[in-house]
């Protein structure tokens, strides 16, 4: 049985992790602070094995304090959870394991786990999680069959191509709309018609030889796809549709839904065509969470509607709304920490990204609240 501890400034951001972990027949949450001078103080005589970090908090860095416990414990296993990227590299300098970030997606969790078990012999399986879609368009763009290692297509042009072809799914395209996506700035029709045949046959090959099942047939100067393979995109979309549409959605049900979103669809992936799409997408994710976190409100259901609301502004940092449902849980609980604490995040936020302040709304909130 692994014991761990956890710190984290914020009370429903240790409450759902908590709950994760509870999951686990080998895992036992030993401590859970807010304070990281009360952990510090406690830790010696937990002597736990697991020591899960947020890195940003009002009184204390994370890093310096991963530094400071391994220090005083050298077989601690340090896992980061935040909602801040950008500390990847400085995390993995002081030695984590792992640096999950907010919020916390099951599956990624329990693979940490199950590796920090391997390695000290003590392999006890975790609980079921849901299996990953054959094509994964949130977050990056990855296809695999039967959970094998990812298709590598031979061109970028290629993967673009199918990119594209998913979007316009069930639908017949002209191969001159295709040429103009792609291939913009070709100006001959031979060449950019010589360019389509190219990748087209590039990308039909790579799918077959990966066993993808797709469909794409042609016709007089146009294309169609159809594919039968499962895609977090395609669920996504069809779900969250349907629940939004619905008089009284099943929570459950969008929860799982949103949780296939894993950030902006193609990410890291330069389409100028998809940018439309891409901003749909992120748009029906807003829309949908915060519905959602509205009706775990109204059932006073405060942590799951705080889970739902911080992983909705760990995508879009600048949604107000959505910060000001999560200040108004924390005002409600009288959580004074979480709310001073996230408040600093956000003024901290919209001053780097717009150099602005927070909305009035906001800052009479604060101001309130204070």
């Amino acid at each position: 049985m692994l014991k761990a501890v956890l710190l984290d400034d914020e009370k429903p951001a240790l409450t759902v992790l908590g709950k994760l972990l509870e999951n686990r027949n080998d895992v036992q949450v030993v401590g859970a602070y807010t304070d990281p001078s009360e952990m510090l103080r406690n830790v010696k005589g937990l002597v736990p094995d697991l020591v899960f970090l947020d890195i940003e908090m009002p009184e204390t860095n994370g890093l310096e304090m991963a530094a400071r416990l391994r220090e005083q414990h050298e077989n601690i296993e340090v896992i980061f959870v935040t909602a801040y990227r950008q500390y990847a590299l400085e995390a993995f300098r002081v030695s984590a394991v792992d640096y999950l970030l907010k919020p916390v997606e099951p599956e990624m969790l329990h693979q940490t786990i199950d590796r920090i078990l391997k390695r000290r012999g003590r392999s006890t399986p975790g609980p079921e999680v849901g299996s990953t879609p054959g094509i994964v368009c949130f977050g990056g763009f990855e296809i695999s069959k039967n959970q094998q290692s990812p298709i590598r297509f031979p061109t970028a042009k290629a993967e673009e191509l199918f990119a594209y072809m998913l979007v316009h799914r069930n639908t017949t395209i002209s191969k001159w709309t295709i040429c103009d996506r792609l291939w913009p700035d070709i100006l001959s029709p031979d060449n950019v018609k010589h360019k389509l045949h190219v990748t087209m046959h590039r990308m039909k090959k790579t799918l077959q030889e990966g066993g993808i099942k797709v469909r794409i047939t042609s016709l007089k100067g146009y294309y169609r796809l159809e594919c039968e393979e499962t895609c977090d995109y395609f669920q996504f979309e069809q779900a969250v549709a349907s629940e939004l549409k619905a008089a009284r959605g099943d929570s459950d049900a969008l929860m799982k839904a949103l949780g296939l979103y894993k950030g902006p669809l193609f990410a890291n992936r330069d389409y100028p065509w998809c940018e439309e799409e891409r901003e749909r997408m992120a748009r029906l994710f807003a829309g949908a969470s915060k519905r959602l976190a509205k009706g775990y409100l109204e059932t006073k259901q405060y942590p799951l509607a705080a889970e739902v609301l911080l992983s909705l502004v760990s995508y879009d940092p600048l949604d107000e709304e959505a910060h000001e449902m999560l200040l108004r849980i924390y005002q409600e609980l009288q959580d004074r920490p979480s709310f001073l604490a996230h408040y600093e995040k956000v003024i901290k936020i919209f001053r780097e990204e717009l150099g602005t302040a927070p909305n009035e709304t906001l800052r009479n909130l604060a101001e309130n609240f204070r």
